[in-house]
């Protein structure tokens, strides 16, 4: 598979929705009330809705990855990091880890993880080898955190990449800026959600729901 139509072809693609949970994306979160700027997901939502609707419609499986943390997976390397000393976030069962904006529907896949990876400690690996899935579209926040560790990730366990860099949010334009040229240069492809969508209907997938995959 050499061209980006190729590698998102639906029969064998996944789009992954990672940590878009309160603590991270409200402002009313634990990150917020940090005073971390979280400005920049409000923009992301209706773009990630649209590529959602997209790739439920072609066909695409789509798996949301959240974080939580309690007692049970709190190490003492973890708790020792200064900004989370006095920062409880995304505690099992909080509001804090709930959903933010968008959430999973029928016939989606839900993964917890622990650490910023999708893939540690979790079985996403399984999953999409089960479903024959050779591409992944890593969206979701925060870009320079756990979506770029997923990517990572992803491209180290020989998957294609793709991330649409309008789907993924930070907290910084110049740090999602320099982990967006980062990923491009070693991990994978970034590009509009647009190209993706016009992707899947130039291919009949949107105008067929999927049959065409």
């Amino acid at each position: 598979m050499q061209t980006l139509a190729e590698k998102v072809v639906p029969t064998h693609t996944a789009l992954l929705v990672v940590d878009l949970q309160n603590d991270y994306c409200d402002p009313d979160g634990a990150m917020a009330r940090n005073g971390t700027d979280v400005s920049s997901t409000p923009p992301m939502l209706p773009v990630l809705a649209g590529l959602l609707d997209a790739a439920r419609q072609a066909g695409v499986r789509v798996i949301f990855i959240r974080t939580t943390h309690d007692d049970w997976t709190d190490s003492a390397a973890r708790k020792r990091l200064p900004r989370l000393q006095h920062m409880p976030i995304v505690r099992t069962g909080a509001w804090g880890a709930e959903y933010h904006g968008l959430a999973p529907q029928a016939g989606d896949y839900e993964i917890t993880k622990h650490r910023y990876s999708g893939f540690l400690g979790t079985p996403l690996d399984l999953v999409l080898r089960a479903q024959g899935v050779r591409t992944l579209i890593v969206t979701g926040v925060s870009t320079h955190t756990c979506v770029d560790c997923t990517v990572r990730d992803g491209f180290q366990h020989d998957y294609f990449v793709v991330v649409p860099g309008d789907c993924t949010a930070t907290y910084s334009p110049a740090v999602q800026a320099a982990t967006l040229a980062n990923i491009r240069r070693h991990y994978g492809e970034v590009t509009p959600a647009a190209a993706l969508e016009q992707i899947w209907a130039a291919g009949g997938y949107l105008a067929q729901g999927g049959a065409g995959n």
